[in-house]
């Protein structure tokens, strides 16, 4: 009898915690993919989930966006709003395959909001020509061409979003040849996030990221040899160094900063990551630091926590229309 009331006592302990961080919890980001458009073993193309008050916020849509929701345990079939920080392929290769396959796969029933810069229209009317296939021979009365709807929205500097005190403004940042280019925040019960796109250092980054809970910032960091190369002096000099980034982080001072969108060259594997870290901490910034990996779940409210990826051992396959996932 004593060792079933310990048991019951833990299980109590234990739901109560789980309870007491779900009330507690303001935002979730998910960092679904973390690299560039290089190709990594364990990284794939740069997406970004926010959730708040029932809002699933999808920031980018890389490669294979699809594949690491469903492994995050979110229904690609749920996202509802979309937000592209500008058009360079890699940030928005993963929209064709969450527009199609969950709408005649797993019934999707509505269609998306996207925000996105000048261009996102023409960008939309373009994939909806590549698919025109699909969209003659596979719309019938269980698959409705209504549920495939894309309301393009033009983004500006300023609120862009504001729904169920969830709010999102979107800021020009300096990508060069990928400009027009955004960042985010997110803000919700006190508590943001915020998202710096692909930028080299910039001030609306420090702006709109002071005293935020977390910064989630692009880097990049290449070889010696690399970075000598005429060709790779450009790449390096549109995103953010970890020189530049500390000093985005040692201004905003957020609560924790967290890299993502992380463009290694010649630096394979652990190695490059750990330059990364030791960079950004010889060039002063002192404070809480995270390399993201795919699938990372950062929880904020009263404290911001880091998670690691849940294990896919448990993961149900997701197939058909009617399947109650997760």
């Amino acid at each position: 009898m004593t060792v079933i009331r310990l048991c019951l006592s833990l299980v109590l302990t234990c739901l109560f915690a789980t309870f007491a961080q779900a009330q507690n919890m303001a935002i979730k980001v998910t960092l679904l993919g973390t690299a560039g458009p290089e190709y990594f073993p364990d990284r794939l193309g740069i997406s970004t989930l926010v959730e708040a008050n029932g809002r699933k916020l999808l920031f980018d849509v890389g490669r294979s966006a699809n594949q690491r929701l469903y492994e995050s345990r979110v229904n690609p079939k749920d996202i509802t709003h979309i937000f592209l920080t500008h058009l360079h392929n890699d940030h928005f290769e993963g929209l064709p395959e969450l527009w199609m396959t969950p709408w005649f796969l797993l019934g999707r029933d509505h269609g998306f909001d996207l925000w996105g810069p000048e261009g996102s229209e023409q960008m939309v009317a373009g994939m909806r020509a590549m698919f025109g296939h699909d969209l003659d021979k596979r719309v019938n009365k269980f698959n409705p061409i209504a549920n495939l709807e894309i309301k393009v929205h033009a983004l500006t500097e300023g609120v862009v979003f504001d729904d169920g005190g969830v709010k999102v403004t979107a800021f020009p940042v300096e990508h060069d040849d990928g400009n027009p280019a955004y960042g985010y925040r997110v803000d919700y019960a006190s508590h943001s996030v915020v998202l710096s796109g692909d930028t080299t250092l910039n001030e609306n980054v420090v702006k709109y990221g002071t005293k935020a809970d977390v910064i989630v910032h692009n880097v990049i960091a290449f070889s010696e040899r690399l970075s000598q190369l005429p060709e790779m002096k450009g790449v390096l000099a549109k995103l953010t160094t970890p020189e530049q980034a500390a000093e985005v982080f040692k201004r905003a001072a957020p609560k924790l900063a967290v890299y993502s969108h992380i463009v290694t060259k010649e630096l394979n594997g652990a190695k490059g990551l750990e330059e990364i870290m030791a960079r950004t901490r010889a060039a002063g910034y002192t404070g809480p630091l995270t390399m993201g990996k795919d699938r990372m779940t950062i929880t904020i409210g009263d404290a911001v926590d880091v998670l690691p990826p849940r294990s896919l051992d448990d993961l149900p396959d997701l197939d058909s229309k009617l399947q109650v996932f997760p």
